[in-house]
């Protein structure tokens, strides 16, 4: 009884969140187009819509903006049968004892760095807050046009009680940039003239509950969001607000069965000088049978999405076989399908260089199955590769702009979008001071209407790689390798190959004492100012000189 209640209260809470009065639409953005329905109030684009260049603030004039940011970065690596102690962290140093730390660095690009972590425990209650600033005064292109600057402040605590845990969180990020673009490309299309200067804005709001009792676990974590785009300080460009929850419920029935459901819902409004309003609500019921070395997990997947007046249900079955073939190998398969919720927020943390005028959707994997191994071939190492195909609907891909070629707006393909995916990774620990991983992602897609899929890599090859020597001194390594990347240059020009890159840094830590340490950070040790999106072509070299202190 205590489930049926809860799943109810689950279900009745996130399905009236996403129930957002539709008589209040002002209009409806189909393919780009704007349609007016003669019942509804319209509202037109804002005046300062129109984008007129004019020459940017040096960003050392700019005031110091500040955001919360998430804890120093740890690496969690999969649960597997195996003798890797699958956890990297800085082994014995900096020391646990001293948790709150300032840290301050400088570095090329007249690049000041500022962060400090507090941590204080009252009782049951666990408080970490984090400050963090970082700017560059000039970058690739026309010198302070390419400057950008970022920061952020995260307020956080957990309060712990039995097997109830309550953590709420406080985020605030701010960065602030200029579409630059390139004017030195012939089939850019870009203008030389000074870039516009764009402030970024994003608070969040997190509260988890999570818990359990007996054999049952849960929790829910609603999330409310606000992201605002602003150009030269006063113009509005985009601008969302959106509430999150996402919800799971478990029941242990015995040693072979568990069920459960998970939830998700989103809400969001959109204003770029016309609102549209978007929802979206995933439920997916599963059992997962467990016995001997063969665990099935099957349920299904109940998707309602709705983008202003248009709205689609449907129905997905799910379900994932694993198989142990020894101790150190197993198989596994997936059947899946849904739809996903993309927010103004998530797309513009993949290309900050967006138009405004967006049309945003929610992508329908209509099908997506694959299967792969992993196991351990040599003590210490993890192996895992897989190969997926997915059919998607909806998958948004970045495009320049046909107003301001110097950004960038979404295209969608008029059929399914196929994408086969190859994933392999490495995870090798050889002892508690090392650690090495290297990953590689293929990608294949089969477009329709659109002539490339663009700005879509087809392959990504990450390694890293962290050694602790003799508890004094930690070195890092890190490299990034992306190709296959193309992009729609103009009309004219059809389209461009950008070329491939490598991105290779390296770190090093040294303690001076268990509480002061100095560091060196250096990015694209290689000097390339190569190109993510066409016309954006990166720093080059770039380091960074600092010092820590633990207290």
């Amino acid at each position: 009884m205590r489930i049926i209640v809860f799943t109810a209260f689950l279900i009745g809470f996130v399905s009236a969140m996403a129930q957002s009065d539709s008589t209040n639409a002002q209009g409806e953005i189909i393919s780009g187009e704007v349609v007016i329905e003669k019942d509804n109030e319209i509202i037109l684009p804002q005046a300062d819509k129109i984008f007129i260049r004019s020459v940017p603030k040096t960003f050392s004039s700019q005031p110091l903006d500040i955001s919360f940011l998430a804890n120093e970065p740890t690496f969690e690596w999969p649960d597997y049968k195996s003798d890797v102690p699958f956890k990297r962290v800085e082994q014995q140093y900096p020391n646990e004892n001293y948790q709150n730390y300032v840290l301050a660095g400088f570095g090329n690009y007249s690049s000041p760095l500022v962060e400090a972590g507090l941590f204080n425990i009252f009782g049951a209650f666990e408080t970490r807050a984090k400050i963090y600033y970082e700017s560059f005064k000039s970058g690739p292109v026309n010198e302070e046009n390419s400057g950008n600057a970022m920061g952020g402040i995260q307020l956080s605590g957990t309060l712990t009680k039995e097997s109830f845990r309550f953590t709420p969180s406080i985020c605030y990020k701010n960065s602030q940039y200029s579409f630059y673009g390139n004017a030195d490309r012939f089939n850019s299309g870009f203008d030389a003239t000074p870039a516009d200067e764009i402030t970024l804005n994003e608070v969040l709001l997190d509260i988890e509950f999570a818990g359990s009792k007996e054999d049952i676990e849960y929790m829910i974590r609603p999330t409310i969001s606000n992201v605002n785009q602003s150009q030269d300080g006063s113009a509005g460009i985009n601008q969302e607000t959106g509430l999150n929850v996402l919800g799971s419920l478990s029941y242990k029935i015995d040693d072979a069965f568990i069920t459960g459901f998970d939830l998700q819902g989103n809400s969001a409004s959109y204003n770029s000088g016309i609102e549209v309003s978007r929802s979206l609500i995933n439920i997916n019921p599963w059992l997962t049978h467990t016995r001997d070395n063969l665990q099935i997990t099957a349920g299904f997947m109940i998707s309602s999405g709705s983008v202003a007046s248009n709205s689609k249900t449907g129905f997905y079955p799910r379900a994932r076989v694993d198989y142990s073939l020894t101790e150190k190998w197993s198989v596994y398969g997936l059947i899946s399908g849904g739809q996903e919720w993309n927010s103004f927020s998530a797309l513009i943390g993949e290309n900050q260089f967006l138009d405004d005028s967006l049309t945003i959707v929610n992508s329908e994997y209509t099908s997506q199955f694959g299967g792969g191994f992993k196991g351990t071939p040599v003590k210490n190492l993890l192996m895992d590769v897989s190969l997926t195909y997915s059919s998607v609907n909806g998958m948004p891909f970045f495009v320049p702009s046909s107003s301001d070629s110097s950004r960038y707006t979404l295209a969608y393909d008029a059929e399914s979008v196929g994408v086969v995916t190859l994933n392999s990774s490495l995870s090798y620990m050889p002892s508690a001071s090392s650690t090495y991983g290297v990953s590689l992602e293929i990608n294949g897609y089969s477009v329709e209407s659109l002539d490339r899929p663009w700005h879509k890599p087809a392959y990504i090859f990450k390694a890293y790689t962290s050694h602790n020597i003799q508890e004094k001194l930690i070195v890092s390594a890190y490299l990034t390798s992306m190709g296959g990347i193309r992009g729609p240059a103009n009309v004219d020009f059809g389209y461009v190959k950008l070329p491939a890159f490598t991105d290779l840094g390296l770190g090093a830590k040294y303690l001076i004492t268990q509480r002061a340490s100095a560091f060196i950070r250096v990015n694209n040790l290689l000097n390339s100012e190569y190109e993510r999106y066409l016309g954006y072509p990166t720093r080059g070299i770039t380091f960074k000189l600092g010092a820590q202190y633990r207290f």
